[in-house]
């Protein structure tokens, strides 16, 4: 989707390729211009929100917003590689293939996996599944998916007998309550939390309530925050359903028309334990909050529920989903405008690996291993060798593989030696693995080190394809760029080892000849109760696979999912899912600490695509775990200092910052630390392999850690354009200009000869400043400054970029002396988009005298684009009003609601 058109000043500039963005699932589409100067091969690349695009009308977060940056990636693996070594393609391909046979002819199909991810593309996707479950014979084939959706795909299968969700965007403009249970959607899907503060802006009259232990960005803008206690969801909507049945509020005339399974769970809810008053105080909840809640939800017909890794990553993850969806049968909220379930997807194309087949339990296109689908699914790819059986899922793929019994792997885009929990069990795994191949843009990801076999995989903008979004919106990828060095599209490698192998069916032509088999192979389900069938795409030409613009399936239906009161189940009626066990809240009277672990705001899954983006690495600049300031204050702990988490036999270092929205005993560290980023400090090695017995799906948000004080002798930082030159126990890396930043600690102390490398100039400068023993060291290069450290018994606080600052001209000690004795207190970024942090905010409110949202946004545009840091501006603009030191505590205020006459809370 291109055009061009001349400009009068001398330019070409392509009117835009229509694409959509990588990372999250709200799925966003986005408009890549170019700009060719006349006369020289110079090309800019601008990438911009799409305003026709139905998921985001042009709006981008700030991740999005940094696509262009994301696409200079300092190192790009560029050419294949067998042992380290650079080979051909057709080498690599040759090797791959060999291992393949011989391992499968030695020990059998399922001593062969892959591992792939919901970056790929739904074409890539589709020839995977083919090979491994068509003429491989395995069913090991999953995703890193299972990490984040699959507890909701497990829901919807049990409640639905389909994975369907049944929301689509436009409901958020029509719902009178908005619940989001779980996420952090601000930060994690900012551009769809855009969309509920333009819903609540235009009717202020919709409420919104988040359900979350934390208090997040997200719950600091709710009329209600319920501070659920630890895995206390299935409790909290158990006791929603009990209070509904009490109060006469449920839609019998559904149940009874369209579901199945009610009396079981109407038993079940009708236990004492289901009381609020009960409820609330085995959750620690306000007893008039949660009727609050109750209330609302039981007045409110057009309810939606939006849920996430909260809900998912768990021990009983799909016990709680389906716990959401019994109380929207319950009451006939579901296939409504403004009303239903909601899952938000992670990745941009988790989505679309569902639908295909990408998860071990899943054969292909909504369809299991039951014999009749077994049987036209290898009817149509007219396979040789088909799974009859489920795979492994993730974490029991790389168990297996510890075992032994998991002898060659393939992994592609992802990165599970970070991801997956235990992750130092699954670096080990892979390292016992007989044969591992690793495609993927950068020979840095952690994975990549224990490949036998790297591939160079093409990236964003330089591949086609489609994606389907959380709402099954249907997107193009569009490559606007030229694959760098010998990259190749992921469903051509796989293909081009498929036909090495000698295997018929993998001589597509290209990407829209997958995406028409893929289209006709859904046509299986014409005929039956599923409802994912895009057959009719089958016969669609190069032309209009080109020209595709974005359309939810099923194709050519206006109404939701599920407004009939059909469901595809074998008696056509939704079921009420009873959960298999009782739920325990969390203890946080344990002696242990409760681990949740999350995304941040600025960064992507383990930072290999936005890491080295200047302005994403502002927000959170090094591992950090955050608690509550009490608790700190309890164990003697203070901001800055490093702390020691241990699990089990693990042990891990990260920086401790306070946070008055986690409870007292809950600690919360980002997933994204890795590689040359965060270096040993990966959250997920502190994560036991607990997974939910349904979906597989692992519990990354309780993990049960010790913590103390680190024994640190030497905090620093170090400035230059390579690493430290000594040994360090904790170290992060800061990308920046014109100069990077490592910071590290010791727990020896670190000398002056530490610097080492005496051919240069070497100034050191004793007692810096004021306070504990500081000391800097200087490495010239003729009058520029090359490297700079300082070091200090305590830690550190600073403001970089004044320091980054004396590397860009003749270097003055005279100025380094002056910044270092007058000290500089960092401040905190709080609009990544217009780069607005807190301390410029609050000088504006005060030197300005402004002090309204409206005025601050009207000076500094923060909370203009993505509207993520709302939450943040206002918490700044409050503790201005009432001159308090930090960020209000407590509940935002909420609408009043009455107790019910006779109701005891």
């Amino acid at each position: 989707m291109s055009n061009t058109a001349d400009l009068s000043s001398g330019c070409r500039q392509q009117a835009g390729i229509q694409s959509a963005c990588p990372y999250c699932g709200v799925g966003c589409g986005v408009r890549v211009q170019h700009r060719y100067q006349s006369g020289n091969l110079k090309t800019t690349t601008d990438v911009v929100g799409d305003p026709s695009h139905p998921a985001n009308l042009g709006d981008l977060c700030v991740k999005g917003a940094a696509l262009k940056e994301s696409l200079s990636i300092p190192k790009r693996l560029l050419y294949p590689r067998v042992h380290g070594q650079e080979v051909s393609w057709a080498q690599a391909t040759g090797v791959i293939a060999e291992k393949l046979k011989q391992t499968v002819a030695e020990h059998g199909p399922d001593s062969v996996a892959m591992y792939v991810s919901g970056q790929l593309l739904t074409e890539d996707y589709y020839v995977a599944n083919k090979l491994m479950k068509g003429f491989i014979g395995t069913a090991n084939l999953d995703t890193n998916s299972r990490l984040c959706m699959s507890s909701a795909v497990a829901a919807h299968n049990r409640a639905f007998g389909e994975d369907l969700v049944p929301v689509h965007y436009e409901d958020i403009g029509k719902a009178g309550l908005i619940v989001i249970v779980g996420a952090n959607t601000a930060w994690t899907h900012p551009v769809l939390f855009r969309r509920i503060q333009q819903a609540r802006a235009a009717n202020p009259d919709v409420r919104l309530v988040v359900i979350d232990p934390r208090r997040t960005t997200t719950a600091e803008q709710a009329d209600l925050h319920l501070p659920v206690a630890n895995d206390g969801d299935v409790l909290l909507f158990h006791s929603l359903l009990r209070h509904l049945m009490d109060h006469q509020a449920l839609d019998q005339t559904f149940i009874n028309a369209y579901c199945q399974g009610f009396e079981a769970l109407a038993q079940e809810v009708r236990h004492e334990k289901y009381r609020l008053m009960a409820c609330a105080d085995a959750l620690d909840l306000n007893r008039e909050s949660l009727h609050t809640f109750f209330t609302w939800f039981q007045e409110t017909p057009e309810t939606l529920t939006l849920f996430c890794q909260g809900i998912n990553q768990s021990a009983n993850g799909t016990d709680k989903a389906n716990a959401i969806i019994n109380c929207h049968l319950a009451t006939g909220r579901i296939g409504k405008p403004g009303a239903g379930p909601f899952s938000l997807t992670g990745q941009p194309n988790a989505m679309g690996g569902r639908e295909v087949g990408g998860l071990a339990n899943q054969l292909a296109v909504h369809r299991g291993f039951d014999a009749d689908s077994v049987r036209e699914v290898g009817e149509f790819w007219q396979a040789p060798k088909m799974a009859t059986q489920p795979g492994l899922k993730a974490v029991d793929l790389f168990d297996a593989m510890y075992d032994g019994k998991i002898k060659f792997v393939w992994v592609i885009a992802t990165n599970p030696v970070v991801s997956l929990p235990d992750s130092c069990k699954v670096a080990e795994a892979l390292s016992r693995c007989g044969c591992v191949v690793v495609s993927d843009i950068s020979p840095d990801a952690d994975t990549a080190a224990f490949a036998d076999v790297l591939l160079p995989a093409a990236g964003w903008g330089e591949k086609d394809g489609m994606v389907t979004n959380s709402e099954r919106m249907m997107s193009r990828q569009r490559a606007f760029l030229p694959p760098p060095g010998e990259a190749k599209a992921d469903w051509r490698a796989i293909c081009e080892v498929a036909q090495v192998m000698g295997f018929h069916g993998f001589d597509f032509a290209s990407v829209a000849d997958v995406y028409r088999e893929y289209a006709a192979l859904s046509g299986i389900n014409r005929d039956a109760p599923y409802l994912f069938d895009i057959s009719e795409l089958a016969s669609m030409s190069d032309e209009d696979y080109a020209n595709w613009q974005p359309q939810r399936w099923p194709l050519g239906r206006s109404s939701h999912l599920f407004s009939d009161g059909r469901f595809p189940t074998a008696r056509g009626r939704a079921n009420f899912v009873l959960p298999a066990s009782a739920e325990e809240a969390g203890d946080e009277s344990s002696e242990h600490w409760w681990l949740n672990t999350g995304r941040q705001r600025d960064q992507w899954h383990t930072m290999t695509r936005t890491g080295h983006i200047a302005r994403l690495a502002e927000s959170e600049t090094e591992p950090t775990v955050y608690m509550h300031p009490l608790s700190a204050r309890k164990h003697q702990l203070e901001a800055g200092q490093l702390v020691c988490l241990k699990h089990a036999e693990q042990t891990l270092l990260a920086k401790l910052a306070l946070d008055e929205g986690l409870s007292a005993k809950q600690l919360f560290m980002s997933m994204h630390w890795a590689g040359p980023f965060g270096f040993a400090s990966r959250v997920n090695q502190m994560v036991a392999a607990v997974v939910d017995p349904v979906s597989g799906q692992p519990a990354f948000k309780s993990a049960a850690v010790s913590v103390s004080a680190a024994d640190v002798a030497s905090y620093g930082v170090w400035f230059g354009d390579q690493p430290p030159p000594f040994d360090t126990d904790f170290l992060s890396f800061q990308t920046g200009a014109p100069v990077h930043l490592w910071r590290f600690a010791c727990k020896a102390p670190l000398s002056k000869a530490h610097l080492g490398d005496h051919s240069e100039t070497m100034l050191i400068l004793d007692d810096i400043g004021t306070g504990a023993s500081r000391w800097a060291g200087l490495r010239m290069q003729g009058d520029k400054l090359k490297a700079l450290c300082l070091v200090g018994e305590q830690p550190l606080s600073f403001d970089p970029q004044p320091y980054a600052a004396l590397f860009d001209e003749a270097f003055s000690i005279q100025a380094f002396l002056t910044l270092t004795l007058q000290g500089q207190t960092p401040s905190k970024l709080v609009c990544s988009c217009f780069r607005v942090s807190d301390r410029q905010i609050l000088k504006t409110i005060e030197q300005d005298g402004i002090t309204s949202l409206s005025g601050l946004q009207a000076q500094l545009k923060c909370g203009t684009n993505c509207g993520s840091c709302l939450g943040e501006v206002q918490s700044l603009l409050k503790q201005q009003e009432a001159d308090l030191p930090g960020p209000t505590a407590g509940a935002l205020p909420v609408r009043a609601s009455s107790v019910t006459e006779g109701e005891q809370v």
